[in-house]
């Protein structure tokens, strides 16, 4: 993969429409916002290489940060699946480029016309674009297939329907996974992911209140707006590290932020300014308020006897 930017930073999305450069290669390429990486975009990004293939083409897939709720409605905007970094991650190997656009009231005021002409055609090459089926795009969403399919035909690129991709009677959608996630069904969400669920996220200082009552925790930085449940889960670390994790507001002791913490039992490394994975692999409970320290440090330890329990299971 050749993504045009190297690195991201914690508050600025790479790069602006306006400084994308123009590439020498001739592209197939979808847009979308790809969040969550699951099997309906899977589906989408099998098809693109197979028909640039067929045509001599290399891939590209176009996506923007952040998402663009963020910047036009963001009281809409409940949570996010996957971090710009993460899709990354999940999209490395299958495409030769991924391009993040900046996603801004700028932007935003692009016509759909000058996005096609200017950005998909002259700028970024495309000879042939995958669309989805519910694709819309441009100022105030104005285009459409058709319209695509018109500028296409005036310059030379193609523009092709996907049909929507469907498992177990379900169009497959990041609507449907978040909505699965919120209610802590997480082996049906993984059916549709293709996946378990993951996160990849810098572990930041905490208040130390895991550490002082026995049981250190890994803060995450970035987690309140996941599209999970409140509550307490089995997870692992980086793929291989069986614990437990608590998503939401630490009740006990009046939290005002919901905070993602994990438990690793056993671990007594220092993981302050690296990147955890985090797998979600059961919901365990609900969070609630405990009369006090003993009364939940009693129940810390039977989470992490559940969580170590559904780790052995996977073995």
């Amino acid at each position: 993969m050749k993504p045009f930017f190297l690195k991201l930073s914690d508050k600025r999305c790479p790069i602006k429409v306006d400084q994308l450069e123009r590439i020498s290669e001739e592209t197939a390429l979808i847009v979308g916002n790809f969040d969550g990486v699951h099997l309906g975009h899977r589906y989408l990004v099998s098809t693109l290489k197979e028909r640039a293939r067929e045509r001599g083409l290399k891939t590209m897939v176009v996506t923007f940060c952040p998402h663009p709720l963020k910047v036009l409605a963001p009281r809409l905007f409940l949570c996010e699946l996957s971090t710009a970094e993460e899709k990354m991650e999940l999209l490395r190997g299958d495409i030769d480029y991924l391009c993040f656009i900046r996603f801004d009231r700028e932007f935003s005021q692009m016509s759909a016309k000058d996005f096609l002409e200017e950005i998909i055609h002259r700028r970024l090459g495309c000879r042939y674009l995958l669309v989805g089926y519910d694709w819309r795009f441009g100022y105030r969403r104005e285009g459409e297939i058709e319209l695509a399919r018109e500028i296409g035909e005036k310059l030379g690129f193609e523009v092709e329907l996907a049909t929507p991709f469907k498992k177990n009677g379900h169009i497959v959608s990041s609507t449907l996974v978040r909505r699965l996630l919120g209610e802590a069904r997480l082996r049906e969400a993984e059916e549709f992911l293709g996946r378990r669920y993951w996160i990849r996220r810098r572990v930041v200082k905490g208040d130390g209140r895991g550490s002082r009552i026995g049981f250190p925790t890994a803060n995450l930085k970035d987690t309140e707006n996941l599209c999970l449940k409140e509550g307490v889960y089995a997870v692992l670390v980086d793929d291989r590290l069986p614990a437990v994790a608590n998503l939401g507001y630490r009740p006990t002791f009046d939290g005002k932020k919901k905070v993602l913490e994990v438990h690793i039992p056993g671990f007594s490394g220092d993981l302050k300014g690296k990147s955890i994975k985090v797998d979600f692999v059961e919901f365990l409970r609900e969070e609630r308020k405990f009369s006090g320290v003993e009364e939940l440090k009693a129940q810390i330890e039977k989470d992490i006897q559940s969580a170590l329990a559904v780790a052995s299971s996977l073995s």
